[in-house]
């Protein structure tokens, strides 16, 4: 049984044994009553039935005692439920996206998202929770801290926490949808990172740093460059790919997941700035959609890693004109608008500010 590491665990740990202590004393004390009656009022000592009157005496105890017993079980559960649904004021909020079979959190006050979560501890954090319309019902759930939400498809739902320094040396804690949301849902699972604020702000400055910078367009054409090798390529397919796709690219996981060890069929061409467009704008009238959420070098590093499981040797890799195309219909080669610079102590009072 996992530990009761935060106060929600605590409270629902005391619900749980409760409710438990209760079920047990009814489960002994009716099953010796039973077997006392049996005893007592067998064939053997009562060779002729009874008629028994009623009593309004005990008519009325046994309505009132177990009316009692679940209003006291109900209150245990819902001291806990109200806890998890009161949120304090100046919460950090988080936006969270599940899709079929990934998870996605952004950060709005800093513009950027990530594939786990990574909060300060000390803070109360706000998931805001949603799906794509035409997504499925995923549920957002981190066993020791005993949370779990819905993310229901074109809704908002929410959640919330707060960790403390012990929760650091816990950390990275699973983080699991709890709701069966089809073929993949068993691999649908990410972490739940808890930093000292110091360590979150220079990890928020370096995302913000990754996010924003201009696209090298003799970076962006060398899957080997050192920019693209930070993103972490292999990660990012196995995370957002892997479950349509399949591990070496050979599709067809589910409908219409096309392979990506041949070059035939491609709505779009098969070379890395045309996977690059496919990545930022999605495939109308399919499964897959936009994953515009990626840093544009994410975006390149992922499409490199698709060429690569071609299976064969004459990939279409794409020209130099290919990628100055791309770049300059994204404005990708200027320095996007970011957010103004972050200092040690103001970036978490700055990321809340809007919920204040």
């Amino acid at each position: 049984m996992f530990l009761a590491s935060t106060e929600f665990a605590a409270k629902t740990a005391e619900a749980f044994w409760w409710i438990t202590g209760i079920m047990m004393f009814f489960l002994v004390g009716i099953t010796f009553t039973m077997i006392w009656f049996v005893w007592k009022y067998g064939r053997k000592r009562h060779p002729k039935a009874e008629q028994i009157e009623g009593n309004m005496k005990l008519e009325i105890t046994w309505i009132v005692i177990p009316t009692l017993i679940v209003l006291f079980m109900f209150w245990k559960g819902y001291e806990g439920f109200a806890m998890m649904r009161r949120v304090p004021p100046g919460a950090m909020e988080i936006e969270v996206e599940a899709r079929q079979w990934a998870w996605s959190f952004h950060y709005p006050k800093a513009g950027i998202t990530t594939s786990e979560l990574y909060v300060p501890v000390g803070t109360p954090v706000k998931l805001l929770m949603t799906a794509p319309v035409d997504d499925v019902i995923h549920s957002f759930y981190v066993p020791e801290f005993r949370v779990k939400e819905d993310c229901v498809p074109g809704q908002i739902t929410h959640l919330w926490f707060q960790g403390e320094e012990q929760h650091i040396e816990g950390s990275p804690y699973p983080i699991f949808c709890a709701e069966y949301c089809g073929t993949d849902h068993s691999r649908m699972y990410t972490s739940l990172h808890f930093l000292p604020k110091e360590d979150f702000v220079k990890w928020l400055e370096q995302e913000v740093a990754h996010r924003y910078r201009p696209i090298e367009i003799e970076a962006a054409m060398d899957p080997s460059s050192q920019d693209l090798v930070d993103c972490g390529a292999a990660d990012l397919y196995a995370t957002y790919c892997v479950s349509c796709h399949g591990k070496a690219g050979e599709g067809g996981l589910v409908g219409g997941a096309r392979s990506f060890q041949s070059l035939a069929d491609w709505k779009r061409g098969p070379s890395v700035p045309d996977m690059f467009v496919t990545l930022t704008e999605g495939l109308d009238g399919t499964q897959m959609r936009s994953f515009a959420n990626l840093s544009a070098w994410d975006r390149f590093a992922l499409a490199w890693h698709v060429a690569s499981l071609y299976s064969g040797t004459d990939r279409p890799n794409g020209t130099r004109a290919d990628f100055e195309r791309v770049i300059q219909q994204y404005e990708l080669d200027v320095q996007q608008d970011m957010p103004r610079p972050l200092d040690i102590e103001g970036t978490i009072d700055e990321m809340i500010e809007d919920a204040q």
